[in-house]
């Protein structure tokens, strides 16, 4: 028998109809807020997977709450509450649902941007970096290795597609998106963001590698929303394993998608079954990263 509760797949609130469904999270309107739960869903290559990951959504709330709060000084986030208790109705009644994958939030208009800081050469980058011309990466020295240690982060913003691949941007298409001024305020406070939080991680032994912020705007302000510094919008490593030339060995949720690349899988095929050793790994370095949190 599991010694954990089954995934959360899908949050129901009895009363209350579901206002936004995401890849990962569950969204309420919770009268002029909204309420934001985290599930045990599982998103790879680009698409929802059927499968889930118990105790997933309460990492990733975990790791989101840390980041929302050790940068605070650096930009506001949306989050209004985590605590169940302060909830409105009938929320507040939730406790077993809730607690610990949920947060009650402002509403904002997001900014429809997958704000991206590498602090090491990996994935897409590496892959752009070896064969050349890619207009988005920015200029880079040569000799440089796979998974490489960047002399100094890069911001390589993405256009969002709320389902499917998203777009990687030059520094001219940003502009033309939002503005130059508005355009250098998003680099800079990306880049600020994941240099703490990139220290953060590094006093539990992980190295972040790389990971994605998003934004939205409320009265003319940038907020930082959605997640942040979780295993599942982050290349994470551990700090001792970690060797330039190769693949490395992730604590993310490039575990899964790895696997199905050694399979050959990827979309529109049928879905592969996920082995249940596999999940347990991916779940234990997903509780590996807990600490870092406070949470563990």
């Amino acid at each position: 028998m599991p010694d954990h509760p089954p995934p959360l797949l899908e949050a129901v609130i009895p009363g209350r109809r579901l206002h936004d469904r995401g890849k990962i999270r569950d969204v309420f309107a919770a009268g002029e807020d909204i309420l934001v739960v985290t599930t045990d869903r599982v998103y790879l290559f680009d698409r929802v997977y059927p499968a889930g990951l118990p105790g997933k959504g309460r990492v990733l709330t975990a790791l989101t709450l840390k980041t929302f709060a050790a940068v605070r000084d650096l930009v506001p986030n949306y989050v209004l509450t985590s605590r169940v208790e302060d909830y409105p109705p009938p929320f507040n009644y939730l406790p077993e649902l809730l607690a610990g994958r949920s947060y009650l939030t402002r509403k904002v208009e997001p900014v429809r941007l997958e704000c991206v800081a590498r602090g090491y050469l990996y994935g897409q980058a590496w892959e752009a970096y070896r064969k050349g011309g890619a207009s988005w990466l920015p200029p880079l020295p040569a000799g440089l290795k796979q998974a490489s240690k960047l002399t100094r982060p890069v911001f390589t913003p993405a256009r969002k597609s709320r389902f499917g691949e998203d777009r990687n941007l030059t520094r001219g298409e940003l502009v033309e998106l939002v503005g130059e001024s508005r355009a250098d305020e998003i680099e800079r406070i990306t880049l600020e963001i994941y240099r703490r939080m990139r220290e953060v991680f590094a006093r539990g032994g992980f190295i972040l590698a790389d990971t994605k912020f998003e934004f939205g705007e409320r009265d003319g302000r940038l907020l930082l929303i959605n997640e942040a510094c979780t295993p599942d919008c982050s290349r994470i490593w551990k700090e001792e394993l970690h060797r330039p030339g190769r693949l490395q060995d992730p604590w993310d949720k490039e575990i899964l998608e790895n696997y199905l690349r050694e399979k050959g899988w990827s979309p529109p095929a049928d879905p592969l079954p996920l082995p249940p050793p596999l999940l347990a790994e991916t779940r234990r370095r997903f509780a590996d990263l807990l600490p870092i949190s406070g949470a563990g």
